[in-house]
C-alpha cells in the first residue's frame, strides 16, 4: 500500500519509528541534504510476524494495519523536515515483506539505508534479517545504521559521520568487489573531506589465534607471503585512488587476525566502513559474506555494503 509515489526515489531509508530507525533517518536525510537528494521513506508491516488467530480475516485487520504504517512514515517525515524541506521528501507503507520491498525499491534509488534491529511485533518493518538481506541483495549500495543497545527513540545521538576526525575506511581483497568498495568510499572521503583509510587484514584459515600478533615480525613462510600480498595489495589499492582523486588523503594498513572483527573494531574512530558483500575465500580470503555481516553487527559506525 503506497502512499505518495515518485519514479526516482534518491536515498531511500526504512523508518518504523525505533530507535535504530531514527538513527537510520538522521544519517540520511544529512546525507540527501548535503548531496542535494530527494529522499523516499518507507515503511512495512511484515503480515508473517503479525499476531493473529489462524481464522483470522486479514479484511478486518488491514484498514488498521494501514492507518498504523501511514502514522509510522507521517511521523517519520515531520523528522526529516528538521532537515529536509517537505518538497524533498516522500512516503510509501505497504503490507508484506520489507526486505523484497527494498530490494525492489533499490533499483531506482542512489543509496539505501537501514537500522540494524526494528521494533518487532505489528511494528516490525525493520528486523536484523531484513538489514542483512538488504544489505546482500539490493541493487544499490547499502547503508546499515546501527541502534545503540538500550536507547529510547526519543534519546537518539546523531550516529558519526565522515569529515574531519572520521575516516572511511575501507576493507579489501584482491576481488573486484572490493575495487567496487574502494570506488565508493572514495567518493564519500572526497565529498565529505575524509581521509580514506584502506586496509587489509591478513589472515589465513591455518593460522592459530596466538600467532596473529606476529605475523609482522616473523612467523611461517606462509605467513610471510599473506603479509606481503595484504601490504602489496593496499598500496596498489591507494596508488590506484591517488591517479585518479589526487585531493583526496589516502593512508593505509594491513592488520592481523579475524577480518570482520578487525574492521568493526575500527568503528569506533571512523566516520563509515565500507566493504564489499561478499570477495575471494581461501588464501587470499578477505571480504566474505561473514565479513560484512560481522562489521554490520559490531561496528558502532554505520557501514556501507557495496555489491
Amino acid at each position: 500500500m503506497n502512499g505518495q509515489v515518485r519514479t526516482t526515489n534518491g536515498i531511500v531509508v526504512a523508518y518504523d519509528g525505533s530507535a535504530s530507525a531514527q538513527l537510520a533517518l538522521e544519517w540520511a536525510a544529512e546525507t540527501a541534504r548535503q548531496q542535494g537528494r530527494h529522499l523516499t521513506l518507507v515503511h512495512s508491516v511484515n503480515l508473517a510476524s503479525t499476531p493473529a488467530f489462524p481464522a483470522m480475516d486479514l479484511s478486518e485487520i488491514e484498514p488498521s494495519l494501514e492507518h498504523a504504517a501511514k502514522a509510522i512514515v507521517d511521523e517519520g517525515a515531520v523528522r526529516a523536515g528538521a532537515t529536509l524541506e517537505a518538497s524533498q521528501v516522500t512516503t510509501q507503507y505497504w503490507l508484506g515483506s520489507p526486505a523484497a520491498q527494498l530490494v525492489e525499491m533499490s533499483k531506482d534509488a542512489d543509496l539505501v539505508v537501514v537500522g540494524s534491529r526494528g521494533r518487532g511485533r505489528i511494528l516490525a518493518g525493520l528486523l536484523g534479517s531484513t538489514s542483512y538481506a538488504v544489505a546482500a541483495h539490493a541493487h544499490c549500495p547499502v547503508v546499515v545504521v546501527r541502534g545503540p543497545e538500550g536507547t529510547t527513540p526519543d534519546d537518539v545521538p546523531m550516529p558519526p559521520r565522515p569529515g574531519r576526525g572520521h575516516d572511511v575506511v575501507v576493507g579489501i581483497d584482491d576481488s573486484d568487489a572490493a575495487m567496487r568498495a574502494v570506488d565508493a568510499a572514495v567518493e564519500v572521503a572526497e565529498r565529505e573531506g575524509a581521509v580514506l583509510h584502506i586496509v587489509r587484514v591478513a589472515h589465513s584459515r591455518s593460522m592459530e589465534a596466538w600467532t596473529y600478533a606476529e605475523t609482522a615480525k616473523g612467523g611461517t613462510e606462509e605467513t610471510h607471503a599473506i603479509r606481503d600480498n595484504a601490504e602489496q595489495s593496499v598500496l596498489r589499492a591507494a596508488e590506484r585512488v591517488r591517479a585518479r582523486h589526487p585531493k583526496v588523503i589516502v593512508t593505509t594498513e594491513v592488520l592481523y587476525g579475524d577480518p570482520g572483527q578487525s574492521l568493526a573494531d575500527l568503528g569506533a574512530t571512523a566516520g563509515l566502513i565500507v566493504v564489499g558483500s561478499r570477495g575471494h575465500g581461501g588464501f587470499t580470503g578477505m571480504l566474505l559474506g561473514s565479513v560484512s555481516h560481522r562489521a554490520i553487527h559490531d561496528a558502532t559506525c554505520p557501514v556501507m555494503v557495496v555489491r
